[in-house]
Order: C-alpha cells, then structure tokens, then sequence
C-alpha cells in the first residue's frame, strides 16, 4: 500500500532521515519504534507532504505522492492522527468529529459518527461537552476519532499513548485492534514498544535518522537490541 525508499529529509543543516526505507503492506499494521529525536514523526510528516524530502520517493497504491498538497493526500486515503492530540478546544466533541469529515460528501457520515462513538463510547457521552474540558486520555480518543472520520484506508498515528495511564493505553490499543479489524491499515509510531508490538506484525527501530533494526514483530521482541533498548529486558 505503502512504499518509502531512501527517504532524505534536512531541517536546516540538520540530516534528520539519512535514507530510511519502509513498506506498509494493505491491512497489515506497521509500527517504527524510536526514541525522541529518532525521525519518526519526521517520516510521518513527510508522508503526510508537510515536510518535503529532498531525495527519496514515496508511493501510495503505485502512485507518487512527494510534492503533493496534504489536502490532496488525505482525499486519496492517508490519515494522520498527529501527536499531541491537537483538538480543537473550544469546540464541542461533536464540532471536532464534524471537522474530521470536512472533505467528505458522501452519505455514510452518520454511520461512521456512531461508529466511532462505538469504539469510544465516553465521547458520545461528552458529545456536547468542549474538547478542551475532556481528561488527557478522552482527549486522545477523540483526536483518534477524528481522524477516522476523514475515513481513512491509512491511519498513521503519532505517539498516541503518550502521557497515558496505563489502562488508558490498553483501552486504546484495544480500539486500534477493533480498528484494523475494520479494514484499515495502520503505521504506528510509538517509544512504547510493548504496546506497539502487542498489535504490529512488522516493525522497524529508528535511531538518529537511520533504520538499525526491522523485521516481524516476534524477531523483534526477542532482537537484543529491542529487549534492552525499549522492552527493559536483558
């Protein structure tokens, strides 16, 4: 579905992704596991035409996408769910989910609205309440709600378990399993590797702009580097 080779990106003199290559298979749910600074919202970023590269090539069903405007991007299926949340706070829960399908006419609207208040129910119950009231974790569902509403076929999500209580994270990651079930595709960006890989079956390790590790999620939970570095193990 998705193909990024030897992806370049500067900030200024800083080489922030030094020739990185993934691929994100239809269906499949791909995560790159990194700390701070490793480049991964950089790549999502990139993928998303916000950043844009200065060698590299990145393809979408076969279709080049550099140098595209992310409007355009989002309307051929690519979705970011973006860290930090990002809602609109002073707009209701339902405002928010009604701007998520703003490029959207076509009639199952509705449909998804309950589908998503399906998988997080606490938002139908805040519906009217102002996002910017919501708990850090509701907060998180909603901005994860809101990019489902742009009815994504790709779903990149950004550190979404950041800051999270832990049985916030597992109610989430339990929405993301419900969520690919449902046919979507996702790349996930995470420091928490446990998590990430409890839903991933393929996963790459960024350090400093570079790929230094990849491979199926269970050569991955055994790879020394990931048990040490992410698992604390070892």
């Amino acid at each position: 579905m998705l193909e990024v080779k030897d992806l370049h990106v500067y900030y200024g003199g800083i080489h922030a992704l030094q020739g990185i290559s993934i691929s994100v298979p239809e269906g499949s749910v791909v995560t790159l596991l990194g700390a701070n600074g490793a480049g991964k919202t950089t790549t999502l970023r990139t993928i998303m035409g916000l950043v844009r590269p200065r060698v590299g090539e990145i393809t979408y069903r076969g279709k080049p996408i550099v140098g595209l405007r992310t409007s355009r991007i989002v309307r051929m299926g690519i979705v970011m769910c973006p860290e930090g949340r990002r809602i609109f706070p002073d707009l209701t829960v339902w405002e928010n989910l009604l701007m998520g399908c703003y490029a959207r006419t076509d009639p199952e609207i509705e449909r998804d609205l309950e589908w998503v208040f399906s998988l997080f129910p606490r938002l139908k119950e805040r519906r009217r309440q102002a996002g910017g009231t919501l708990s850090g974790g509701e907060q998180q569902m909603l901005a994860v709600a809101r990019a489902l509403m742009a009815k994504p076929t790709l779903l990149l999500l950004d550190e979404p378990s950041l800051g999270l209580a832990p049985v916030l994270i597992t109610e989430l990651y339990n929405a993301f399993r419900q969520i690919h079930q449902e046919g979507r595709t996702i790349l996930l960006v995470e420091q928490n590797a446990r998590a990430a890989l409890s839903i991933a079956e393929y996963g790459y390790v960024l350090e400093t702009g570079r790929i230094v590790a990849e491979g199926p999620k269970d050569e991955l939970v055994s790879s020394d580097l990931v048990r040490k570095a992410y698992l604390g193990i070892g």
